[in-house]
């Protein structure tokens, strides 16, 4: 059972006791705000502050109207930007081809094709870790490793 209201003052209720580590009855000694409660353990004595349980809200509400059509505008946008950088690297005829792989070093500017993410292109690469453009987003992968 959950409680949505604190009970009154000098009121006993039933809670979990830190220092008797069992569930004990406890008074409720004074409200420290709307949602806490100052209690005392009636076996142990031990005070502590007591909140109540938080409550399951909404992250955010649905966005209506012009909200929702501008941040489709915006997602819209963004995806075609990274589709047409897909395909102007994708277009370079002279970058050689490689297949993935975690143990092989991969140079920039190289195309790559790996075995999930399909056809994709080196973008930047550093000792251990590669960004790679692929159709839908850009990845980091791991490489050279031994």
């Amino acid at each position: 059972m959950t409680m949505n209201t604190l009970p009154p003052v000098a009121k006993s209720f039933f809670a979990f006791c830190k220092k008797c580590d069992a569930d004990r009855y406890h008074v409720v000694l004074a409200h420290t705000s709307a949602t806490s409660a100052k209690i005392k353990c009636e076996i142990c004595g031990s005070q502590k502050t007591y909140s109540l349980p938080k409550t399951q809200t909404k992250t955010g509400k649905p966005l209506t109207g012009a909200a929702a059509k501008k941040r489709e505008q915006t997602m819209n946008s963004r995806r075609s930007s990274h589709r047409n950088e897909y395909e102007m690297l994708m277009a370079t005829e002279n970058a050689p081809t490689a297949s993935y792989n975690m143990k092989g070093k991969f140079e920039k500017n190289t195309k790559l094709q790996h075995p999930k993410f399909g056809m994709g292109f080196i973008k930047d690469a550093m000792s251990d870790k590669i960004e790679v453009v692929f159709e839908d987003e850009v990845r980091t992968l791991i490489h050279n490793r031994v």
